[in-house]
């Protein structure tokens, strides 16, 4: 028996306010049902997040009925399991009459998860579907109030299964799975903040399969038999070196299960240019093939030169959809990076340039800088006193200082 493992679709998804459902979205369906067709799978598993949100838009819903219809006029079993970011009751909306059509969706949390067993030759082939599980459901579930986290709610769920050893059994499960403590690899694209969730892999001991999902890197947890597929598109510049293959699952028998990874054509994938304005725009019109991509720029420029990005649009046209700063750290001098005793007289100009790189992400420019320098002058002739306290100085000697900051400031306006 072969099947598909999918998870994470997100249909309806944005990429930096790029519509993915326009084109990309639907571009993957049509390349993963002639993947179906070529590779001819018995089942598709989809672990959970088939929506980016509880309602979704009609787009998002008409691509889903595509990829459902498709799946059907093809005759492979398929199993769905809503992910947090669905509607578990909407997902699952007419899931009795899809099931006569080989189409079982999961719906809300109930003590006996939806199983459905298909022959294998002289052995049995078992999916389980366990919806996202919160700890507050499983308790109300199962009438129980000694479910706190994640992993107990996870194992209080199994364990009230009848799972039977002899068979080949395959869960369908969206959650956040560690192994031995060690999180899996995130990707930028995730909602998932700190531990949150968190269950040990051994929780699913007593499957031979576990097709994860909600983590968007494709990856084993613990051991080879329990993966996320990852999710099929590039939903952040974070998975720019991420390989987005389909995961292909093959049953020989109890303890022979082979995992295969599928390439599938995206409409777009992702590129990174970085550099200087001037190195963006010469790397921009030498590039070949920019309809195929979603491109970021990374500008190092330490001021931003005027109409830098019209400039980079012009070149890069619409496949430029970010762009973001990364300022250089700036190279200071001995006396300026020193520290210790005998450093009080350390330069305020290299720690105000410091302090503004830090806080703005590139450094004053030249205007600022002599308004910096002036006020330090200033400073310096009026006494340290008022730089630590403005009101230790005289009234009068204070109307003298902002008089001069005024007034430099009105003769340097122009810049």
């Amino acid at each position: 028996m072969k099947f598909f493992h999918l998870a994470d679709l997100h249909f309806g998804k944005m990429l930096h306010q790029i519509p993915l459902i326009k084109e990309d979205q639907p571009f993957f369906v049509e390349a993963f049902l002639d993947a179906v067709d070529r590779y001819k799978p018995d089942a598709v598993v989809m672990s959970g997040d088939i929506y980016d949100r509880r309602v979704p838009p009609p787009e998002a819903i008409r691509l889903f009925d595509r990829l459902l219809t498709g799946l059907a006029e093809r005759d492979v079993y398929v199993f769905i399991i809503p992910g947090n970011h669905d509607s578990a009751v909407r997902l699952s909306h007419v899931s009795g009459l899809l099931s006569s059509h080989k189409i079982y969706i999961a719906g809300e949390l109930t003590r006996k998860l939806t199983r459905v067993a298909l022959p294998d030759g002289d052995r049995t082939v078992v999916f389980t579907l366990m919806p996202y599980l919160f700890p507050a459901a499983v308790s109300e579930v199962l009438g129980r109030d000694d479910l706190s986290t994640y992993d107990a709610s996870a194992r209080a769920v199994i364990e009230a299964q009848e799972i039977d050893p002899d068979a080949v059994n395959i869960l369908a499960a969206h959650q956040n799975v560690l192994a031995g403590g060690v999180p899996p690899e995130h990707s930028g694209s995730e909602t998932i903040i700190g531990g949150l969730g968190e269950i040990d892999v051994s929780a699913f001991d007593a499957f031979d399969y576990v097709a994860l999902g909600h983590i968007h890197n494709a990856q084993k947890v613990g051991r080879d038999t329990v993966r996320y597929a990852g999710c099929p598109l590039y939903y952040d510049f974070s998975e720019i070196n991420r390989k987005k293959d389909l995961t292909l699952v093959t049953v020989r028998g109890k303890g022979d299960i082979r995992i295969e990874s599928v390439p599938v054509p995206l409409r777009h994938t992702l590129r990174r240019e970085s550099g200087t304005l001037e190195e963006l725009l010469d790397a921009g019109r030498k590039l070949a093939g920019k309809d195929a991509c979603y491109i970021e720029c990374i500008l190092r420029d330490r001021h931003v030169p005027p109409h830098a990005l019209e400039q980079l649009r012009d070149v890069y046209g619409d496949a430029l959809i970010h762009v973001k700063r990364e300022v250089p750290e700036p190279e200071f001098s001995e006396d300026e990076n020193a520290r210790g005793e005998g450093q009080e007289e350390l330069s305020l100009e290299a720690l105000f340039n410091r302090f503004y790189l830090e806080r703005n992400q590139e450094l004053p420019d030249g205007c600022q800088e002599a308004a910096v320098r002036k006020i330090l002058e200033i400073l310096d002739r009026h006494g340290s006193d008022y730089i630590l306290d403005p009101r230790a100085v005289p009234e009068e000697e204070s109307g003298e200082i902002l008089s001069e900051v005024l007034s430099f400031a009105h003769l340097n306006a122009h810049d």
